[in-house]
């Protein structure tokens, strides 16, 4: 399970939700809508930012959100709250698919969502270390775990 494929999926959840925080992936979110033109540079700046550990990213996002004060800071607030429900959810339902797997899928699983819930990488190191830990698996366990997860 690669970030990309989370990214997909959790792209997937957003876009066939029903929630007025979070319309689409596609659509700019309601806070960046209401951030001034340089409030929403300095955003995408801090975003795209491939030098700053996922920690480090989301500690800046919300000091940048806190800077701008409101309306910004509490859309931020309301956004990022329900960015956090939909991947509990997500989290849910890839846990029960997982628990169908074979065991050796599911320890697979258990060290990418290791990988994947260590803040303390970049997006890069994080991506790099999920494709060293998939291709260390057996062809079968790789299969079984992609494949299930899509």
């Amino acid at each position: 399970m690669s970030m990309s494929h989370a990214q997909d999926v959790a792209a997937e959840v957003f876009t066939t939700s029903e929630s007025p925080v979070i319309e689409t992936m596609i659509d700019t979110p309601a806070f960046l809508n209401s951030a001034t033109d340089a409030q929403r540079k300095e955003y995408i700046e801090l975003e795209g930012n491939p030098n700053l550990t996922l920690e480090m990213k989301q500690k800046a996002l919300y000091n940048w959100a806190q800077r701008c004060g409101n309306p910004v800071n509490g859309l931020y607030t309301m956004y990022m709250a329900e960015k956090q429900t939909l991947q509990s959810q997500e989290d849910q339902r890839m846990s029960a698919i997982v628990a169908q797997l074979s065991p050796e899928a599911q320890q697979a699983d258990k060290h990418v969502r290791g990988i994947t819930s260590n803040l303390n990488q970049t997006k890069k190191e994080m991506d790099t270390n999920v494709a060293k830990q998939l291709n260390k698996l057996p062809k079968k366990v790789y299969y079984e775990l992609t494949f299930a997860t899509q």
